[in-house]
């Protein structure tokens, strides 16, 4: 799989696709290029790759680093249809190169048998009035970190044929091909999101912050990103936490 064939296949879709070899941070460098187009940036390395709530995301050389930038088409409380769109495509390319089922650990985590094979995460912009998202995800192709209290995996370990170049060319062929599904089938891209959940209907502790910690049931997950917690007394939206 070459670069030049990942480009014709984002230049017939109006992206411009980059390549570089080393970055602090995908997320960072492609607000850098210039937006005469979607653009979809990949690195080889980052330097300074991080996840959600700012945590260190370690990211040696000939994994996936991508940032994806684009127009916003959804509203702005929606956005993370985007998120499970993404996510639904790298869990489909995972499958179908592994020959194993995914989970979704919320709200942001790629599991195969409980091990952390992807993250995802997005932010919203504006430039001169218009409305970006900037969609940024790795995925472990050769290796993967270790963590404390965390297990991870990588795409080698089930397929050895895969290297992160032809990973690149799947994922935005998926994207591609089911885009779409953003404008007209968003009822779909949740289904197919929720099927994946782990602990989805099961009894969970978020952890909020360092002092706050809530216990419920995973009652159900909503457009907007939010897990509704059901408990004893009420159902509650919770948008921003941790499952541990």
């Amino acid at each position: 799989m070459s670069l030049e064939k990942i480009k014709n296949l984002l230049d017939k879709n109006n992206f411009d696709f980059h390549f570089i070899e080393s970055v602090d941070s995908t997320m960072s460098e492609v607000k850098q290029l210039i937006y005469n187009r979607n653009i979809c940036l990949m690195a080889n390395e980052q330097k300074k790759g991080f996840g959600r709530r700012g945590t260190v995301w370690k990211s040696p050389k000939n994994n996936v680093y991508i940032s994806i930038l684009s127009k916003n088409i959804l509203p702005i409380e929606n956005h993370f249809l985007n998120n499970a769109f993404v996510t639904n495509m790298i869990c489909s390319v995972v499958e179908d190169i592994c020959n194993v089922k995914t989970q979704i650990k919320w709200p942001n985590d790629v599991l195969i048998n409980k091990e952390k094979i992807s993250g995802i995460i997005s932010e919203i912009f504006s430039i001169n009035n218009d409305q970006y998202i900037n969609t940024g995800f790795g995925v472990n192709i050769v290796s993967s970190p270790k963590l404390e209290n965390y297990s991870t995996t990588y795409i080698n370990k089930y397929n050895k044929e895969i290297n992160n170049f032809y990973f690149v060319n799947e994922i935005m062929e998926e994207y591609f091909k089911n885009f779409k599904q953003l404008l007209n089938n968003q009822e779909k891209i949740m289904t197919e999101y929720k099927s994946r959940l782990l602990y989805f209907g099961d009894n969970i502790n978020l952890k909020i912050d360092e002092q706050n910690i809530k216990q419920g049931i995973f009652h159900n997950l909503n457009i907007d990103g939010s897990i509704t917690l059901k408990n004893d007394v009420n159902f509650e939206n919770i948008y921003n936490a941790r499952i541990i």
